[in-house]
């Protein structure tokens, strides 16, 4: 017995899963497997009645895993007796999107300073693909881009993608806009209005489906300036999209100036009007404690 494996049975109670398990902890779905089943020899009990629907917890395992949950938070506490985040040092380098910078990330950096003074961290703006690419290159150590199925699709040794956030398509208008009261808006009505489209990926995939689908829009601007994009909308001179995550807290939106309208397509496979917040990670077993601390940060601020 070892508190990795502890960890293990922790996870997949959680996840309900192995597969899922495994993922999340960047091991092999044979280790998590061949800990349960050492664990369950050792201990002389069944922790999990597994099926093709997944792994639940017996009544024996269910005392397992809260046992397993205190020792592993007193084993936490124990190290932080002799190294408190004050203490702990090293370099950080991410690479995230714009929606990131745009929302929680400066005030996430800000708070893990105070945690680790000690740490140094550099920061660096890019599209998603040369992100991903970073990461391969180990060039980054921690990649944050928006993404869609596609992006989860893609599949290489070097790295493992996680979900962080999903999110859904937002039609954004003026408060003078006649759009302005909609409960939602379709594809027919929303080639009729003049737009503006983001240079990124995943707006290019947006559009580019929409204008196959439905005949060419009137596109009036293209740019890659966040701020540039929203004065154009709030001034009503177009109209464009966004990530319901990346606007919902805007200073336009809270102001009234900008009204976002959820996008509605009734015709089509939902998959291209879904976007995600995703981490990419080095595949590995052995993360910096560095990266680990950051990483359960940035969840915890998203939750």
């Amino acid at each position: 017995m070892n508190t990795d494996h502890l960890q293990y049975i922790i996870e997949v109670s959680e996840k309900g899963t192995i597969a899922k398990a495994a993922e999340t902890l960047h091991v092999s779905h044979s280790a998590i497997s061949q800990a349960i089943a050492s664990l369950e020899s050792e201990l002389d009990l069944k922790i999990f009645n597994r099926s093709r629907t997944g792994s639940k917890c017996t009544t024996e395992g269910k005392a397992v895993v809260k046992l397993s949950l205190e020792i592993m938070n007193k084993i936490k506490e124990l190290k932080s007796l002799g190294q408190d985040g004050a203490m702990l040092k090293g370099n950080l380098k991410i690479a995230a999107s714009t929606i990131y910078f745009s929302t929680f990330l400066p005030e996430l950096i800000y708070s893990f300073r105070k945690d680790f003074p000690h740490v140094q961290i550099e920061m660096h703006e890019n599209d998603t693909h040369n992100i991903i690419e970073t990461i391969k290159s180990n060039l980054f150590d921690i990649g944050l881009v928006l993404g869609t199925d596609e992006t989860l699709k893609m599949e290489d040794p070097r790295i493992t993608f996680e979900i962080l956030y999903q999110s859904s398509i937002m039609v954004c208008v003026s408060k003078h806009s006649p759009l302005a009261y909609n409960k939602t808006i379709g594809p027919e009505e929303l080639i009729r209005q003049p737009l503006v489209i983001r240079n990124e990926k995943f707006a290019e995939r947006f559009w580019n489906k929409l204008f196959l689908d439905y005949g060419e829009g009137n596109v009036v601007f293209y740019s890659n300036n966040h701020d540039a994009i929203k004065n154009l909308i709030s001034n009503n001179i177009a109209v464009g999209i966004y990530s319901e995550f990346w606007i919902k807290n805007d200073p336009l939106m809270v102001t009234g100036d900008l009204v976002a309208i959820p996008y509605v397509d009734n015709n089509n496979d939902k998959d291209y009007t879904k976007s995600y917040l995703i981490s990419v990670l080095p595949k590995t077993n052995h993360l910096p404690i560095v990266i680990k601390e950051f990483m359960q940060e940035l969840k915890s601020k998203l939750k």
